[in-house]
């Protein structure tokens, strides 16, 4: 059965990506992400008007179209026990669920997987930070560099967040400048310089588990997470950052390279879900209940044993599966 997602005007999002992808009018406002799902702050619908809910109940995950015409906050999601902890913190504060103070609008833990559907550029997860310090000698900011072998990665993000003594530079990498231009003011771009820049090309992914920081800055993509929407910001947004439980929830071990690719059309997972993208002209049958989106506009919902055609485009098919 066809579903209609939920769009989402927030401000970083472009005007034509996702009327586009879907085939409805683009009327000029930002549109930055649409949701498939039974999220209460965005169910989807079926073609008859009914909620998504209706005819499968709570799924566990949640699929997007996202398009970033703009940067996206610099931000981490908790795990499950995290965002049991902090719901139940924020609730006992007696914050309303649609409060902009709250980090934690559910109790679920929010794991995420990215694929880009058009050349894709982001930031996630941090360098080894005596490469970093190696790369602020070369560019001339010994100052930074001595910070970072002094402090460490999370002393010096805890330093750039909240104090003083650090200072971004004046020259800085194309990307860099290009954040500083949107958020001038903003010290989380000192963090930024610690995190791994990626451009993905269109297929290539990012599975991001808890507590790894990120920030998506331009580009379109599919989105599969638990059906959670906790996010804990910390800079380039003008939504309530909390410096502090960000801090207390990321991660600041070091990483590889975090793009990743699919294996035969299988793609990695950290939640409770499973993704698999199928190509023009393949018929798709359904073990469980899934959501398959289409690069041609086109959204279903799948029940057990239901079959589907692929007519145009590359279509993704989310599923409840263990994470790989």
């Amino acid at each position: 059965m066809r579903i209609r997602p939920t769009l989402k005007n927030y401000d970083w999002g472009d005007t034509s990506t996702i009327p586009a992808l879907l085939g409805i009018p683009d009327t000029g406002r930002p549109v930055a992400e649409a949701w498939f799902g039974t999220h209460p702050a965005g169910e989807a619908t079926l073609d008859d008007g009914r909620p998504l809910s209706a005819l499968v109940g709570r799924l566990p995950f949640m699929v997007k179209f996202i398009a970033a015409g703009s940067p996206l906050s610099l931000q981490v999601h908790p795990s499950l026990e995290q965002a049991r902890e902090g719901f139940a913190r924020e609730n006992a504060a007696g914050l309303a669920v649609d409060d902009p103070r709250r980090n934690y609008r559910d109790d679920s833990g929010k794991p995420e997987l990215l694929v880009a559907l058009t050349p894709f550029s982001a930031l996630c997860g941090f360098h080894d930070p005596s490469s970093t310090a190696g790369w602020f000698r070369a560019l001339g900011w010994n100052g930074l560099a001595d910070a970072l072998d002094t402090l460490g990665i999370e002393g010096f993000a805890r330093e750039a967040l909240s104090g003083d003594t650090l200072v971004v530079p004046a020259q800085l990498p194309a990307w860099a400048a290009r954040l500083r231009a949107a958020h001038p003011d903003d010290p989380a771009i000192l963090v930024a310089l610690l995190m791994h820049w990626v451009e993905l090309a269109p297929g290539e992914c990012l599975a991001l588990e808890a507590g790894v920081l990120h920030a998506y800055l331009s580009g379109a993509a599919v989105e599969v997470m638990n059906g959670s929407d906790n996010v804990v910001r910390a800079g380039f947004t003008t939504k309530h950052r909390d410096r502090e439980e960000l801090m207390c929830i990321t991660s600041f071990e070091p990483s590889v390279s975090p793009v990743k690719r699919s294996d035969n059309g299988v793609y990695p997972s950290t939640g409770s879900y499973r993704l698999v993208a199928h190509a023009e002209g393949s018929t798709i049958r359904a073990e469980h209940t899934s959501i398959v989106v289409t690069t041609s506009g086109e959204s279903h919902v799948l029940m057990a044993g239901e079959s589907l055609r692929v007519e145009a485009g590359t279509a993704f098919v989310a599923t409840a599966g263990t994470p790989r």
